[in-house]
């Protein structure tokens, strides 16, 4: 972790790791409404899915174009 934090694009990387936490945060609270995305998604699975697609994006741009070990 301390060698992510010492460079800009790892500070950014962590940066968005961490706002999608707060965003899964704010959409627990509709979860135990009945909402349904695209008519057959749950609420939680959707944005469970969208989470796990931003950290994996934001990890395959990060290890592939920014990674200090190469």
């Amino acid at each position: 972790m301390r060698e992510i934090l010492r460079h800009t694009p790892g500070k950014i990387f962590v940066g968005i790791l961490f706002l999608s936490v707060v965003g899964m945060l704010f959409v627990t609270r509709y979860f135990t409404a009945k909402i349904l995305v695209f008519g057959w998604m749950t609420l939680p699975l959707f944005a469970g899915l969208v989470m796990t697609l931003v950290w994996l994006v934001a990890y395959l741009i990060y290890f592939f174009k920014y990674w200090p070990y190469r």
